[in-house]
């Protein structure tokens, strides 16, 4: 169920200040949702989440404002404080041991000519793949719950201009600076859903003492500023597009040194280059969906204990399948794939690294309930996530839902590593 959109008489305020408002809509979304760890037995989560948005014509254009706020009766989830990962005095959010508050997006948007601009705190999207990212990379992401939360609800937005030209052949051309230097949210110590991974965070001698820093975001100076372009074009029936991104990488690098008898473990934040492009069309009953990326400098865990890390550019690649051909019912079948170019036999992951996934939604009585299924599978190591949800729609803006999602394979695998962390969902979001 989708949030309804509202306005609210806030802008940037040095240019809107003295422009009339009128036309003042606003709406919302109420959720509770619990998670119960059937292997353990205990709640991981019984949070109510309230979003509310406001929308309003200011000046020659609209603005708009979401903000979020949220209540859990249990704490495993929740940050004690706003982490520091969070650009300092850019977030606006508050995080406490039961819940947090904050100003999701606040943007004002406006035609000039042939020109869109949308300017402020917002989330861009790029690329179509599900359950994992590829080209997707402008706005970081909170992994407090892994890849289980909405991308929409896991994006962190970012304070950023936005701009959209449509050139005499009808393509977009759009640019974008990214001001915003927040990374990645990742998982509290006490968290279920935290990194414990060969693959992604350090594993040293455990008779040895570990300091392990805290992250900082990367300081705040223009050099630290992302900037993108993007070319989308319609052509001989393939929506495509062409990417450019130069950004700092929101995955920390986390090097290992020894200081005296210690080790330590320090991270910060590497600059790279990516380009890509995506493609997808309709072949009758089927999509076709393509995403290719090449990143340069890019960090991965290495076998050497210290620094632990080795640097190399990699290639990624999304092959998708939809099938729309029964009716009320979509099935989709994608491959990623990702290869390290370089650094043969240094790195703890394989080279190339393989998952696949498959989703099944079905609707019923009118579209009023729906079963939804799906799997991530990784080749390489054998282990996944298997996620199934049926949801009801009682009214139009009410919505019931039960679910489960499990975690199986080794624990030094991507998904192996939560294989404690299965559990049983249950929610309620109501609109309005």
């Amino acid at each position: 169920m989708k949030i309804k959109r509202y306005v609210v008489p806030l802008t940037f305020l040095a240019i809107l200040a003295s422009a009339p408002v009128w036309a003042l809509s606003v709406g919302g979304m109420l959720k509770t949702e619990m998670a119960y760890s059937y292997l353990d037995h205990y709640w991981q989560k019984q949070m109510t989440e309230l979003e509310l948005e406001l929308n309003s014509a200011v000046g020659a254009g609209e603005l708009t404002l979401l903000t979020r706020a949220s209540l859990d009766r249990q704490d495993w989830l929740n940050a004690r404080r706003t982490p520091a990962t969070y650009a300092a005095g850019r977030s606006l959010r508050h995080d406490a041991r039961h819940g947090s508050a904050e100003l999701r997006e606040l943007y004002w948007e406006t035609e000039i000519g042939q020109t869109y601009w949308k300017l402020g705190k917002q989330q861009v999207v790029w690329g179509e793949a599900d359950g994992l990212k590829l080209l997707d990379v402008i706005n970081p992401q909170s992994y407090r719950e892994f890849v289980l939360d909405d991308f929409d609800d896991s994006r962190i937005p970012l304070w950023m201009i936005n701009v959209e030209h449509i050139l005499p052949d009808d393509s977009v051309l759009q640019f974008l600076w990214v001001v915003d230097n927040t990374t990645h949210e990742l998982a509290g110590a006490n968290s279920p859903f935290r990194f414990t991974s060969p693959l992604l965070v350090p594993q040293p001698n455990m008779a040895a003492q570990v300091q392990v820093n805290p992250l900082q975001a990367p300081p705040r100076a223009a050099s630290n500023n992302d900037f993108a372009l993007r070319l989308a074009r319609f052509w001989n029936g393939w929506d495509m597009t062409l990417n450019y991104l130069y950004h700092t990488v929101d995955e920390p690098v986390l090097r290992t040194r020894l200081e005296g008898s210690r080790i330590v473990v320090d991270g910060d934040y590497a600059r790279s280059h990516l380009l890509g492009g995506s493609a997808s069309t309709a072949l009758g009953d089927w999509i076709m969906r393509v995403e290719l990326a090449f990143e340069t400098d890019r960090y991965h865990r290495a076998q050497d204990a210290l620094p632990g890390v080795v640097k190399a550019n990699q290639w990624g690649s999304v092959l998708g399948l939809d099938y729309q051909g029964w009716s009320d019912q979509l099935v989709s079948v994608q491959w990623f794939q990702s290869r390290v170019l370089g650094q043969a036999g240094r790195t703890v992951k394989d080279k190339t690294e393989h998952v696949m996934s498959l989703i099944w939604e079905h609707r019923f009585i009118n579209d009023t309930l729906t079963v939804r299924a799906s799997n991530l599978h990784s080749l390489n190591r054998d282990d996944g996530l298997v996620r199934a949800k049926l949801t009801y729609n009682a009214w139009s803006d009410l919505d019931i839902y039960v679910g489960g999602d499990r975690f199986y394979g080794n624990n030094d695998g991507l998904f192996g590593q939560f294989d404690q962390a299965d559990r049983i969902v249950f929610g309620v979001e109501f609109g309005f």
